[in-house]
């Protein structure tokens, strides 16, 4: 599938509050390799996530996360004591790859499924889908999440869908 109906098809299922504030990007660099790209997500214009194949190498070397259940070369998940405070995703934590599989297959998925599943980037995307509810929202809230997962919950429930979280994207 294209990127260009991928992405539509992921805007689509965005809660009513998330709609004209969340996007989606993804792209290959000219003149590369196939191999360089990112992918990110935006609030407001504003770049919050970003799943880059370059930082996935140098930090990791890698092309992807094991919990991103791709078939590439892989490394661990991340502890908490790996992670710096405040961080929604450690640099080169997710690539592109791992973002662009898992939006693929989040369309062919059922969404509780996805919401019940370790991958945390299939998770993140069930939160922001309009088919999931406050009650499943507030049952995440009490488990331990992806701090990824934990601020687009906060976007996802808060009325104005905008405050300080603590999180530095």
């Amino acid at each position: 599938m294209r990127w260009s109906k991928l992405k539509k098809e992921l805007k689509e299922r965005l809660a009513d509050n998330l709609k004209d504030r969340l996007d989606y990007h993804l792209t290959s660099y000219k003149n590369s390799t196939g191999f360089i790209g990112r992918a990110w997500i935006t609030w407001d214009g504003k770049e919050i996530l970003n799943f880059s194949n370059q930082d996935t190498v140098n930090n990791f070397d890698s092309y992807s996360n094991e919990l991103a259940e791709t078939n590439y070369i892989s490394h661990e998940p991340l502890t908490l004591i790996d992670r710096h405070n405040g961080n929604l995703m450690e640099k080169g934590e997710f690539s592109k790859y791992d973002f662009a599989e898992n939006a693929f297959r989040f369309l062919n998925l059922n969404v509780q499924d996805a919401i019940k599943s370790e991958n945390p980037i299939l998770k993140a995307l069930a939160v922001v889908d309009k088919r999931i509810g406050k009650r499943t929202l507030d049952e995440l809230r009490k488990s331990e999440n992806h701090p990824m997962i934990e601020y687009l919950i906060e976007l996802r429930t808060e009325e104005n869908t905008m405050h300080n979280t603590g999180y530095k994207p």
